[in-house]
């Protein structure tokens, strides 16, 4: 049996999750929080393989992986934020689902991430294995490099070349810092560059920035 734990601040999806949960016999919900002071004292009080949390906090994940790395955490976030889903990855988040997953998906997920397999939405591995998504690729033009960058990029290599940290980044996008380290490392690879300086100078040529 795979002992689950449900977290959500929602009462709706809470309840639909839990009934969904124990409608499987392969499943035990050993307890349902809606926050995650009470999620913790279910994890420290009974055996747990598996956490499904709603959109928690960045920082509230890493701390929870660190202080219960036995069990493994599954977030749900909201399909279309593709931030929301790389703060989870880099948090440590076994599987990333979206809120509106089909009861038949969330319960496969579980499975797989007991197994040891992460679970991760299709456009999300796209942008991991590529830094970009289908559905952000700009269309092909004259400029090769142009096409290959996401508008998100290209707002980043803009803000690399006005001399900008990563932290400067994330603050000035509204995003986090790791996100704004994968943006910028996705942006030297695409124009096959070492450093920031050369990314910036291989943009200018190309016509991308202004210096």
């Amino acid at each position: 049996m795979v002992a689950i734990v449900i977290c959500s601040a929602d009462p709706v999806l809470r309840r639909s999750l839990e009934q969904l949960l124990r409608e499987d016999p392969v499943l035990t919900v050993v307890g349902v929080a809606h926050d995650p002071a009470a999620m913790l004292r279910l994890i420290d009080q009974n055996h747990v393989d598996a956490v499904l949390v709603d959109t928690p906090p960045r920082e509230q994940l890493v701390d929870w992986r660190f202080r219960h790395d036995q069990a493994a955490f599954m977030v749900l976030v909201d399909g279309a934020d593709e931030e929301d889903s790389l703060d989870a990855l880099y948090a440590g988040a076994r599987a990333i689902l979206p809120r509106s997953a089909e009861p038949n998906e969330i319960a496969a997920a579980i499975k797989a991430v007991i197994k040891g397999l992460a679970v991760l939405p299709h456009e999300l591995l796209a942008t991991l294995l590529n830094g970009t998504s289908a559905a952000e690729e700009l269309p092909d033009g004259n400029d090769e490099a142009r096409a290959r960058l996401t508008p998100r990029e290209l707002e980043v290599l803009a803000a690399m070349a006005d001399g900008a940290s990563n932290k400067a980044i994330a603050r000035q996008m509204g995003i986090s810092f790791h996100a704004a380290k994968f943006h910028v490392a996705a942006i030297l690879a695409k124009l096959n560059a070492d450093s920031r300086t050369e990314a910036v100078m291989r943009a200018a040529q190309l016509g991308l920035v202004m210096l």
